[in-house]
């Protein structure tokens, strides 16, 4: 495309990027996007047969779909390599929107955290997001794109027993903050906070009673509540940036 003016050129839809969305939280955003208009990279480590199903349902729906799998501890440099050049962004001349949502989370006891355990948490809840954006910078400038990082309530509020993981939100939260100055006006950069949104299933019943008491709208969140929130800071108003929102059911 080097020459080309892109102004005179036949874009694509609109084309959103979600890593780790072959289940869960990422899925749900990925296909909420879909839904919404847009084509989908969908990226997986392991869960192919999950990438798949999510892939067809987005087609199913009329909009294209590519799935790309990726270690990001280990493949990052070749998974950015495959996104370029994909026809996807090509089809584009870029991306539009970048959702770190793939994650790390588990309850640990501050001693027993070890170095292999910081660097596999962080690895993939701050040191792969940072070089994501940075890989991407030019395909997202050259379209206007905007960045979501799915943060934490945890940057804020702390918990017991999750010290690894809770560094790694905070992390990801100034990360979130200082990329909103630096690649301003071209890229906007903001974060979601989710609350308890799917538990993990090897939470605590103690654990997770605790924290349900403590929301005054009474119930656990959702994964479509957690995704129109990116689509809102997708599509809504432009001048937003550097803007954590905190979806929590006001948990304190």
């Amino acid at each position: 495309m080097t020459g080309e003016d892109i102004s005179t050129m036949e874009c694509g839809d609109k084309l959103v990027l979600v890593t780790g969305s072959a289940k869960r939280l990422g899925a749900a955003i990925a296909l909420h996007f879909a839904q919404s208009g847009y084509d989908v990279i969908v990226h997986y480590n392991n869960s192919k047969n999950e990438a798949e199903m999510l892939v067809n349902k987005i087609k199913e729906i009329g909009k294209n779909a590519l799935m790309i799998q990726a270690d990001l501890t280990t493949g990052l440099k070749q998974f950015l390599k495959d996104v370029i050049n994909s026809d996807l962004v090509a089809k584009r001349g870029g991306i539009d929107v970048l959702i770190n949502s793939a994650s790390i989370y588990e309850k640990v006891e501050f001693p027993k955290v070890t170095e292999e355990m910081w660097d596999a948490m962080h690895g993939i809840n701050s040191k792969a997001p940072y070089f994501m954006i940075q890989g991407l910078l030019t395909s997202l400038k050259s379209v206007n794109g905007c960045v979501i990082n799915m943060v934490d309530t945890s940057y804020k509020y702390p918990w017991k027993n999750y010290s690894n993981y809770c560094a790694s939100k905070a992390s990801l939260y100034n990360l979130t903050m200082s990329l909103s100055y630096e690649l301003a006006p071209n890229v906007r950069v903001n974060g979601i906070a989710p609350g308890a949104i799917m538990f993990p299933e090897w939470i605590e019943d103690g654990d997770r009673e605790s924290i349900l008491n403590q929301i005054p709208m009474d119930r656990e969140g959702t994964v479509i509540e957690i995704a129109e929130t990116a689509l809102f800071l997708a599509e809504g108003p432009k001048y937003i940036t550097g803007q954590i929102i905190a979806v929590d059911g006001g948990l304190k």
